[in-house]
C-alpha cells in the first residue's frame, strides 16, 4: 500500500510517500501557516508529484492521502473542527473533496499528535502496548492517549487532549485560541 502523507506543522510541511510503513521519499516545505491552508494545497500537490516522479510513480499507484493536522479534527467526516492561529481558513476547506479532485484519491485526516502516537503504537516505541500517552513538542504542544488499544477521541475530538490550549498560568499571556496562559 502506497500512501501520500503529510504533517501540516506550524513551521514546516513534512511531506512524504510511504509504502507499507517505509518512507520512500520525503520533502520539507515552509508552512506559512499564518497565510492559511488554501495557499499551501498547491505546494503539497506539487511536492507529492515531484516525489512520485522521482520514484517513477503516479497518484494512480497510491491508495490514499493521509494528513496530520495541528488542531481538532473529526476523523469520521474528514473535517477540521478548529484552527488555533494556524491555517485559520482550514475549517472551511473540504480536504476530502480536494484530494478527490486534485489527486483522485481518498483522504484521511487526524490530529497531528494523535497521528504521531498511532504511528508509535503501530510501528515504534509503543508496539505491544495498549495503553500509552504522548506529548509532542514543536511549534505547538500536542497531547493524546491510547487506552485499551483504542485512540481516545471523544465525541468532539478533544478526549485525550491533555494540554496545549489549557490555561496553566492565571493571568498569563494571551493565546491565539482566546485563552490566557495556555500551556502551548
Amino acid at each position: 500500500m502506497t500512501i501520500l502523507a503529510c504533517d501540516l506543522g506550524g513551521t514546516r510541511l513534512k511531506i512524504g510517500v510511504v509504502r507499507d510503513g517505509l518512507v520512500l521519499a520525503q520533502a520539507v516545505e515552509p508552512a506559512h501557516s499564518e497565510r492559511g491552508l488554501a495557499p499551501q494545497l498547491p505546494v503539497l500537490k506539487a511536492a507529492w508529484l515531484r516525489l512520485l516522479g522521482g520514484l517513477r510513480l503516479t497518484p494512480a499507484d497510491c491508495t490514499g492521502v493521509t494528513v496530520a493536522f495541528p488542531s481538532l479534527v473529526d476523523n469520521a467526516t474528514g473535517r477540521i473542527l478548529s484552527a488555533y492561529g494556524k491555517y485559520t481558513d482550514a475549517v472551511a476547506i473540504d480536504l476530502q473533496a480536494w484530494a478527490r479532485a486534485e489527486l483522485a484519491l481518498p483522504l484521511v485526516i487526524e490530529n497531528d499528535a494523535r497521528m504521531a502516537l498511532i504511528g508509535e503504537w503501530r510501528a515504534g516505541a509503543g508496539r505491544d502496548c495498549n495503553d500509552l500517552v504522548m506529548m509532542t513538542l514543536g511549534t505547538g504542544l500536542g497531547t493524546c492517549a491510547i487506552m485499551d488499544g483504542r485512540a481516545v477521541r471523544g465525541r468532539h475530538g478533544q478526549a485525550g487532549v491533555l494540554g496545549g490550549h489549557l490555561s496553566v498560568r492565571y493571568g498569563g499571556r494571551p493565546c491565539s485560541c482566546g485563552n490566557l496562559g495556555c500551556a502551548e
